[in-house]
């Protein structure tokens, strides 16, 4: 056996049977009560308007644009029944793959709806490492093989009941962590290493404890000292996989850095934190390396070399395409707590580039005040324009979209439609019926005429763009005499954005 596969398979202790069972046990709870979760997708779906779903590659390759909540339904309860199953240890590993592909399943459809919502990637990455991982102590298994002579699936020694697994979850855990740490360094450098940005999303988030949200507000070298720990932690997640002295200290500051965003930030990281313990108790447990060659040491050594290439080019490449992440969270460089307006003669040239796949190109919001892109509606009487995701909360609809997906598709729609729009030499401000915002517009007017009971009231709905000189209009369909489309027209928007 050469080094590199004893490495793989011994650098930590297997998934022993009661971990097993635990870990199944408590992911399951916390993924149905947790939301948003890919065992809430029917729900999740059946709120969210055809408008804003942007189905991920994935789901297109599989030629699926589209699944219903009763589809959902079905697979989440599949998925459930397999899932006790796994934790049980019965017919290993084949009901800890099937596990795993409803809720990958569900987490591809989920993710067309959410946004840059990404805290459920680890829960992904888990049942994928559990895999391959047999334990037929404490398991099902285990004990009908005892008693009635059930057969194995697998031999019990074999790379399976190795410590691949969650040395293979570790990797993935902490290409996370490591890319957040880039994600600041990238798109808010400075600005982030110094505590304005830090600052600034403290100030502006709900917070669960007040009195520290006000601390850290009024303390400026506070906030520069976290921030730096913060990138620090961050920039320092591969030693982990590296350096097993380090392993756990490393996993209990990741631990504490998710608890110090659930008290002054919005996410709330609690299944990414219970994913670790299937990294710390192999990592404490004492653990013998086999030195003979093991059944499929290769395979699974082939595996994980192939998932630490693809996750490093997802991190050059900046992909945020599914299953992958490197959304850059609460990232952007604020300089003296303020929203930087771009300037109205650099929209094309910026929307050209993040048409591109330049991502900072173009800036994102993570918080509504950092909305650069919005669609407002109109007032027939006195003209006054209204924030149309406000004006939907304030009706209380109940199917619309999340704000996360919504500002997503506003800003993808932005980009896509100003792109165009340059490469055809058209004048800011011209509204082309064509062109992706108007399209967009049209399905907006359309889903508003069905869910305000009082849309008379309105006569536009406008698509801007905020500029240091004021918003610019990207797009305007009036309200009143809104032409009803083919349903060609989500898949040509959709299509164009692409």
């Amino acid at each position: 056996m050469n080094m590199v596969t004893q490495w793989w398979l011994f650098e930590m202790a297997p998934v022993s049977g009661v971990l097993r069972a635990v870990f199944y046990t408590g992911l399951l709870v916390l993924c149905y009560v947790d939301f948003p979760s890919p065992l809430q997708a029917a729900k999740i779906i059946g709120s969210t308007q055809r408008a804003f779903y942007t189905p991920v590659l994935a789901l297109r390759l599989l030629g699926l644009r589209w699944v219903s909540p009763h589809v959902l339904s079905v697979v989440t309860k599949l998925t459930i029944a397999m899932w006790i199953a796994a934790a049980a240890g019965f017919v290993q590993p084949v009901t800890g793959v099937l596990t795993f592909l409803g809720f990958a399943f569900l987490h591809m459809v989920n993710a067309g709806a959410l946004g840059a919502h990404h805290s459920k990637h680890s829960a992904l990455y888990a049942l994928l490492a559990l895999c391959f991982s047999v334990s037929y102590d404490f398991s099902l298994d285990g004990l009908l093989a005892k008693y009635v002579n059930w057969p194995l699936l697998v031999p019990d020694q074999s790379a399976f009941t190795s410590g691949f697994a969650p040395l293979l979850l570790l990797l993935f855990l902490s290409y996370t962590i490591f890319a957040g740490g880039v994600s600041k360094l990238l798109y808010g450098g400075l600005g982030w290493l110094n505590g304005d940005a830090l600052r600034f999303y403290i100030k502006y988030s709900p917070s669960l404890w007040p009195f520290m949200t006000r601390l850290l507000v009024n303390s400026p070298v506070l906030c520069r000292v976290l921030a730096s720990l913060t990138v620090l932690i961050e920039l320092s997640a591969p030693v982990a996989i590296f350096v097993s002295s380090w392993r756990v200290p490393l996993i209990v500051c990741w631990i504490w850095l998710h608890v110090g965003i659930l008290c002054v930030m919005r996410p709330k990281y609690w299944v990414q934190m219970w994913c670790y313990l299937l990294l710390i108790v192999p990592s404490l447990t004492d653990h013998a390396s086999i030195a003979s060659n093991v059944p499929l040491g290769g395979a699974f050594t082939a595996v994980g070399l192939l998932a630490g290439v693809v996750l490093i080019t997802v991190l050059i490449r900046q992909s945020e395409e599914w299953p992958f992440t490197s959304v850059p969270m609460y990232s952007n460089g604020l300089t003296k707590n303020a929203v930087r307006a771009p300037a109205e003669s650099e929209l094309y040239d910026r929307a050209v580039r993040a048409h591109r796949g330049q991502h900072r190109a173009w800036q994102r919001a993570w918080l509504p005040v950092e909305v650069m892109e919005d669609i407002l509606v109109r007032s027939t009487n006195d003209g006054k324009r209204h924030r149309l995701f406000q004006l939907i909360l304030e009706n209380k609809v109940a199917k619309f979209v999340r704000w996360p997906q919504y500002t997503k598709v506003v800003r993808a729609t932005a980009i896509a439609d100003l792109a165009a729009k340059s490469a055809d030499r058209v004048e800011l401000g011209v509204c082309g019926p064509d062109y992706q915002a108007t399209l967009l517009l049209q399905e907006v007017a359309l889903i508003l005429k069905n869910v305000l009971p009082d849309w008379e009231r309105y006569d536009r709905i406008e698509l801007v763009c905020r500029t240091d000189s004021g918003s610019v209009v990207i797009a305007s369909v009036p309200l009143g005499t809104q032409e009803v489309r083919g349903s060609s027209a989500p898949q040509q928007r959709s299509e164009s954005m692409r």
